[in-house]
């Protein structure tokens, strides 16, 4: 019989319901489970915000103002265990709230971040609220990921996290959560980690394919190219980018990226100055950067062919800014490096009201406008970063309010 959670409520299906309980229980570990304990209402609870992606409440602050991201990272990209279920469902979402009960909110505890691609709303033969990932430039061919679901953990906290991926993904308990395993409903198929944070890219530099053998990346420089991802000022705000109406109310949605590094000639191809005309706009300068530590503003309405004309070059930042909306930017940035396999790579995370926020902002860095304006200026030098970067991967993801982030849609399920 099929057992929905109206059935399971209005207690009119009693076998169903029975059959839910008895599953519920060998799943969860929890005695004395009931018939109809499928109901929210029975779930442990958990104090954190109703939004999964209200990290800037917790997150460290630098001397300006500016976010700092947790320092340690993993990306776990899942497909399903097993045919989705109410029950299992119910289990997973205990699962994470047994975690939530003994781990702390933020970065010295851990973020735990759970997103669904286009593949899991075929699977429920819904229209999904993402679209598939597709190229965002005419030079790159990525693998388009579409797993069922994603998680996103990251905390200061390098043992705590790999405790955590451990309890959820490997059925490792954790001290005091009692049963916190998610693989009845989730398996992983692709796993990334990484770091953001004064000191790591250089700590990861000695054997890493991609980077420069002879010359150091500074001490201070949080990520590989040198310079502080997630300026205030170049940021948007988690009220820009949360979903305002509509069934996802409360939500967002997450676009990642696998980028592979090639910064041998960004560090001896390019001086200071250039790296930062580059990486922000063509009439800036060091000085600049050091003057405005919470970001540059950059103009929207830029003409970026005649900038190209003058100067034989285009910022990264510059060419973004064409695409604001209200003068800030539509993504929030919770990008970080990589040493997987041995070599420098970006896991970039992008948080955005609907993923054609963040197509529109990727499609404005290749400043297509402006290529070939002047001689030096392609499709990739002399144009932002790009001649630095290869996208490998694609992906995009629902990410529902914290109520709603498992198995979202799912018959019996969700409210």
């Amino acid at each position: 019989m099929r057992t929905t959670r109206r059935r399971l409520l209005l207690g009119g299906a009693a076998s169903g319901a029975a059959a839910v309980g008895a599953v519920v229980a060998v799943a969860t570990g929890d005695e004395g489970t009931t018939p109809g304990e499928t109901d929210r209402a029975r779930l442990p609870r958990t104090d954190r915000p109703a939004r999964q992606h209200a990290w800037d409440a917790v997150v460290h602050r630098d001397a300006h103002g500016n976010g700092l991201p947790p320092k340690h990272h993993r990306l776990l990209l899942c497909d399903l265990a097993a045919d989705p279920t109410p029950a299992r469902a119910w289990a997973a979402e205990a699962a994470l709230r047994r975690v939530e009960r003994v781990v702390p909110d933020g970065p010295v505890g851990v973020f735990v971040v759970v997103g669904w691609g286009p593949s899991w709303f075929r699977r429920l033969g819904a229209t999904s609220p993402i679209p598939r990932p597709k190229p965002l430039s005419d030079v790159e061919a990525p693998i388009l990921d579409d797993p069922a679901a994603i998680l996103h953990l990251a905390s200061d906290d390098e043992r705590r996290l790999d405790a955590v991926e451990r309890a959820l993904l490997n059925g490792v308990p954790l001290r005091g959560a009692g049963d916190t395993d998610l693989r009845g409903l989730l398996r992983v198929r692709t796993r990334r980690t990484g770091f953001v944070g004064a000191g790591l890219p250089r700590a990861r530099q000695r054997g890493t394919v991609g980077l420069p053998t002879d010359r150091p990346i500074a001490r201070k420089a949080p990520l590989y190219m040198g310079f502080q991802s997630g300026l205030r000022k170049n940021q948007a705000t988690e009220d820009d980018v949360t979903i305002e109406d509509g069934p996802w109310k409360g939500g967002t949605t997450m676009h990642v990226s696998a980028i592979d590094l090639t910064l041998n000639t960004w560090y001896h191809g390019v001086d200071d100055a250039g790296r930062v005309r580059r990486m922000f706009a063509a009439d800036r300068t060091p000085a600049d950067v050091a003057r405005h530590p919470t970001g540059l503003d950059n103009p929207e309405d830029v003409d970026l062919p005649a900038v190209a004309k003058e100067h034989g070059v285009i910022g990264h930042a510059q060419a973004m800014a064409s695409v604001r909306r209200n003068g800030r930017p539509r993504i929030i940035r919770r990008d970080f490096d990589s040493a997987d396999g041995d070599a420098a790579q970006v896991h970039f995370v992008a948080l955005q009201r609907s993923i054609a926020d963040f197509e529109a902002t990727r499609t404005a860095m290749n400043a297509a406008k402006a290529v070939n304006e002047q001689a030096g200026v392609g499709a990739q030098i002399n144009n932002g970063i790009n001649e630095w970067i290869t996208v490998t991967a694609r992906g995009n993801y629902l990410v529902p309010a914290r109520a709603d982030r498992i198995c979202p849609g799912l018959p019996g399920w969700s409210a």
